[in-house]
């Protein structure tokens, strides 16, 4: 065996009898604090004994529990059962590291994502806000103002003249109705502008005749 050493090495070697001794010496201590640690525990876990013969309702012995500094209740079941004889010191040390490991993994469980909020819709057979016929509400493409401009000159045009009542016509009931009829359109048609809008307007007239012709060809039959 060689025991001729470069300087490096011997240093190395210096440094690394130092760390050893150093563990050791700690491991040493760590034993002895881990016997004074449990044999100080087993004194906590007796005097806890001693309060539950005093307090034997759960409900009195955890009141009392809350007035000690430092301690949980989990912890001072814990040390009962250890001064009781009825567990070891490396048995609560895993159940201890247990729990915290079981704490740690619900800590890292993603948290479930809200429930979409439901949307109510509005009924369907809920009748619209009416509108004013002579009112321009829509027509996005002019500015504001000459959508004033337009709602002013509507208001601002004559009203038709009222009809007299059906019974002083000289066609009775069926010139008025045809003659309000005839207002009626004047006075809304103009107002239709967009192209599918008065496409409805045809559709709805179209069924409109129809219904009223055959209706006509049932009276005469």
């Amino acid at each position: 065996m060689r025991t001729d050493l470069s300087a490096a090495d011997q240093s190395l070697l210096d440094k690394l009898n130092v760390a050893v001794t150093a563990a050791n010496e700690a491991e040493h201590n760590a034993e002895a604090a881990k016997t004074l640690f449990v044999s100080r525990s087993r004194v906590v876990g007796e005097l806890l004994l001693e309060a539950k013969k005093r307090h034997p309702k759960v409900a009195d012995f955890e009141a009392f529990l809350k007035r000690v500094n430092g301690l949980k209740l989990s912890r001072a079941y814990d040390l009962m059962r250890l001064a009781g004889g009825r567990t070891t010191d490396d048995q609560l040390r895993q159940e201890t590291r247990k729990r915290v490991q079981k704490h740690r993994a619900k800590k890292k469980l993603p948290k479930p994502e809200p429930a979409p909020r439901s949307v109510t819709h509005p009924d369907v057979t809920e009748t619209p806000k009416q509108i004013p016929p002579n009112r321009i509400t829509q027509s996005p493409e002019i500015s504001a103002e000459e959508r004033l401009a337009q709602n002013a000159a509507l208001d601002a045009e004559p009203e038709q003249t009222p009809l007299p009542e059906p019974e002083l016509m000289p066609g009775g009931q069926s010139a008025y109705y045809r003659d309000k009829f005839i207002n009626a359109c004047r006075q809304y048609l103009s107002m239709v502008e967009d192209e599918s809008h008065q496409a409805s307007v045809i559709r709805a007239f179209t069924r409109a005749t129809k219904n009223w012709q055959c209706v006509n060809k049932a009276k005469a039959a």
